[in-house]
């Protein structure tokens, strides 16, 4: 019986394999019988998928909150930051705070702003703070009581296992160096990881680079420098597959050199290529060349949109809505690539990239907690 057993367990995983290894070929030949239009279309489609996907995650909600560090219709305050001298790491804020302002004596609003909000409640290599999502989407109420306060759960809990602040003026100039690698949850569930990576030397170069990842295996990147090479770039991965990707990198002329540059654009297995070595642009699919394919760039010459971010030129992309794209396949027939795509698609994108570059929820919440916590342990120091 037994053996009878082994047999009828044997054959059926013999079945189910063979059925798996027929359905992964006749996928891969599938890909493979497809033409360049049909391939993009599929990628595309695939891309529009996963933007619906993180749209509809509430990792999406903390990225794309207004980045305004005051209540409707108040002064923007400055970004304190960027004070001079300030130094601040991940052992000078290490352990767990909880949100806590109730039982305070009653203050002006002025003074309610500049109380403690959080009080530490135990210890830990990491920086950990929790208070309710209702104060962490609206961080300008972090100080200040209102009624059903009481009622609230510090349900939004933030854990940085890695955070470094570092402003500094000396007789160099002036340097910037920032750190943040954290895990937000939601009520216990997994809402997103924020890692932010970013430089500015004492000549002015900068660096910087951010990911958010969500919980439903998406992530998003922006990575932007600018000095003698100037370049920056836009992802959008599924774990590791690259469903979107868009890059540029431009060095300066020099004495010696002309200037060199190269973009990019990735949707899936297919990738569009323009440098300064070619008059041409040139279509890849698996990293193989498609012949007879032609790309023409489409401006809106309609609109001139201004750099709000001084020497960032990371705006003047497809994603960004800075231009289009058309494709002239080898039977001559064209597409539109933002009509491929989608108009509501490419907003959505926006949306998501143009959040990545200084996220609300890193200026106006993390770094003002880790000031608090920062404030508070001096304070503790110096009394001792």
């Amino acid at each position: 019986m037994n053996m009878k057993r082994n047999i009828v367990a044997v054959g059926m995983l013999l079945f189910f394999s063979a059925a798996l290894w027929s359905c992964s070929d006749s996928d891969s030949s599938n890909e493979q019988d497809q033409n360049l239009k049909e391939s993009l279309e599929v990628k595309s489609q695939s891309l529009t998928q996963a933007v619906e996907d993180i749209s509809a995650s509430k990792g999406f909600e903390l990225i794309s909150m207004n980045g305004s560090s005051t209540k409707e219709g108040g002064e923007e305050e400055s970004d304190d930051r960027f004070s001079f001298n300030k130094q601040i790491g991940l052992t000078d804020i290490a352990g767990v705070y909880e949100y806590d302002l109730m039982g305070e004596d009653e203050a002006t609003e002025t003074k309610m702003y500049k109380k403690q909000a959080f009080v530490k409640t135990g210890e830990s290599e990491f920086f950990v703070f929790s208070l309710p999502q209702e104060k962490a989407t609206n961080p300008w109420y972090l100080y200040e009581q209102e009624d059903g306060d009481a009622e609230l759960d510090n349900d939004f809990e933030v854990t940085a296992t890695q955070y470094n602040l570092s402003t500094v003026l000396n007789n160099e100039g002036f340097e910037f160096d920032y750190l943040l690698d954290a895990d937000i949850k939601i009520e216990e569930e997994d809402a997103g990881e924020i890692f932010v990576d970013w430089n500015i030397s004492s000549n002015m170069n900068f660096e910087y680079e951010s990911e958010f990842g969500f919980g439903n295996g998406y992530s998003v990147g922006h990575e932007f420098m600018f000095g003698e090479t100037s370049e920056f770039s836009y992802n959008l991965k599924k774990d590791d597959e690259v469903l979107y990707m868009e890059e540029v990198e431009y060095t300066r002329a020099t004495g010696e050199t002309e200037a060199e540059y190269e973009y990019s654009l990735t949707i899936g297995n297919i990738k569009i290529v323009k440098n300064s070595s070619s008059d041409d642009y040139m279509v890849y699919r698996n990293g193989s060349l498609e012949e007879g394919a032609v790309i023409t760039i489409v401006e809106d010459d309609s609109e001139t949109e201004s750099d709000d971010e001084g020497e960032d030129e990371s705006g003047n992309a497809f994603c960004r809505g800075a231009f289009d794209i058309k494709i002239t396949f080898i039977d001559e027939s064209e597409v539109i690539l933002s009509d491929l795509i989608g108009e509501d698609t490419l907003e959505q994108l926006d949306d998501i990239f143009s959040s990545m570059h200084d996220m609300y929820i890193v200026k106006n919440l993390i770094d003002v907690v880790a000031k608090d916590a920062y404030n508070s342990n001096m304070a503790d120091d110096t009394e001792e």
